[in-house]
């Protein structure tokens, strides 16, 4: 009998808990025209170093669990494609550029620019087959488009970050990275008895509220669809002046002296809050579910591609207090959240109720009257800081932009995304909202014009 050309990989409880129908899709606009084959060569060096990429997704309905089937030798090419399209790239595309004060523009989403060739959904990567991850490079007279597509059952962010950073080091004439721990690390909290209490603001729904929170999303899809993917870019300056502000509401809260400490993401993200809720009489109840990494909480393998985040949600306010609050003070409600579920104690809460409810229809917000933002904040990956330098001898590549979108069946909506620091010192925010949040003028709206 013949060997099988594969080995079978569980994908790891965590992934599997969450997102399992979304795809990452992340590009790279670089200012320089790098050569291809270059960049397939280090792809290969990858591939051959982390074979994972290369898999096919499948289920196995009787088991009843996701795998990854594992070429054992896996081909580069597969995963890799390339594009040459004649002239500058503003004949194509107009890529969001730093401002000088605070922009808000409609994002273009060019994605069969960045990924033209790949599958275009998680049942195409089930059904066909074809790898899991996917690059590709579309290259103009004078600039270069790096596409990477990941589908979000394999990796979040900082995995994505991992990716990228390890293609550019062997680029740069780096050794390959060492092979991946495949030991599923969040397994135990699956196992343990199902005794595990509820973490903070998450419920799990009964048939009659499981019912209730799809009439919602119905009645929003059919009544309030008209949703824009927009980004704001905060110049240098008015993040300091942001931050500042927040810092200088606290001392003024809480004493001249107080060592109570936001972040720039904090104000900046309280700063959108207000901006996404401006002054209401609404007493509505809301809730911010904010992702939370654990790389730094848990002792992860390393290097470490897979899921590892929790959800943490802020204690809820009615939303009227988000514009009567302070920006100090709604910014310290949001680190202060964090830091209190984050804790070792509190990530073990959440990681063994939510693995121990898989399957289970999950909530953290009243399916009639709430309101509820979503976070993601990839300041954290760098991901401008990449050099692709060593595709191109004796020249500097740089970064100009990093665009980002997510692909999954239903569309995103009331989501905020911290993200990415400019190389100027700037920060992008991307979001989801419909257009009249965006174009109310006691929030986005003022800075509409400023483009």
């Amino acid at each position: 009998m013949s060997s099988p050309s594969y080995t079978v990989l569980p994908c790891g409880v965590l992934d599997t808990s969450h997102a399992t129908d979304s795809i990452i899709v992340t590009g790279w606009v670089l200012d320089q025209r790098l050569e291809p084959q270059k960049v397939l060569e280090a792809w290969a060096s990858l591939v051959n170093a982390w074979p994972i990429l290369n898999a096919r997704l499948r289920q196995d309905r009787k088991r009843l669990r996701w795998e990854y089937h594992i070429p054992v030798k896996p081909a580069a090419s597969e995963s890799f494609a390339k594009l040459d399209i004649p002239g500058p790239i503003e004949f194509c595309y107009r890529f969001a550029r730093p401002s000088q004060t605070i922009s808000c523009t409609v994002k273009e989403n060019p994605q069969h620019l960045f990924l033209p060739h790949a599958p275009h959904d998680v049942d195409a990567l089930l059904r066909e087959d074809v790898p899991i991850t996917h690059i590709h490079i579309t290259t103009f007279d004078d600039a270069t488009l790096v596409g990477l597509y990941v589908p979000h059952i394999l990796s979040d962010g900082h995995g994505v970050a991992a990716i990228v950073r390890a293609l550019t080091a062997i680029l740069s004439g780096e050794n390959p990275p060492p092979p991946l721990e495949h030991t599923d690390p969040f397994l135990s909290y699956s196992q343990a008895p199902l005794t595990a209490p509820a973490p903070y603001g998450w419920r799990v729904l009964s048939l009659i509220e499981t019912v209730m929170i799809y009439t919602r999303a119905l009645w929003e899809w059919a009544f309030d669809n008209d949703l824009e993917n927009r980004e704001v870019f905060f110049p240098a300056s008015d993040v300091a002046r942001i931050k500042g502000d927040a810092m200088k509401d606290i001392r003024r809260e809480h004493g001249e002296n107080t060592d109570i400490y936001v972040s720039s993401s904090d104000a900046i993200l309280a700063f959108c809050l207000k901006c996404k809720h401006p002054p209401t009489a609404s007493n509505a109840p809301l809730n911010v579910f904010y992702t939370a990494g654990l790389r730094n909480v848990l002792s992860l393998p390393g290097p470490f591609l897979h899921n590892a985040v929790c959800m943490v949600i802020t204690p809820t306010l009615p939303v009227s207090a988000v514009s009567e609050m302070s920006l100090g003070a709604l910014a310290l409600h949001i680190r202060r959240t964090l830091e209190s579920q984050t804790t070792p104690v509190a990530v073990e809460t959440w990681l063994r109720w939510r693995l121990q409810n898989t399957r289970r229809k999950k909530a953290f917000f009243d399916p009639w009257r709430g309101q509820w933002d979503v976070v993601t904040n990839w300041r954290e990956m760098r991901l401008m800081d990449v050099d692709f330098s060593g595709a191109l001898p004796e020249l500097r590549v740089r970064c100009l932009y990093v665009w980002g979108n997510g692909i999954q069946p239903i569309p995103l909506r009331n989501w905020i995304g911290i993200w990415a620091d400019d190389p100027s010192g700037g920060i992008w925010m991307s979001g989801f909202f419909p257009r009249r949040v965006w174009e109310d003028k006691r929030g986005f709206g003022e800075f509409i014009d400023q483009q």
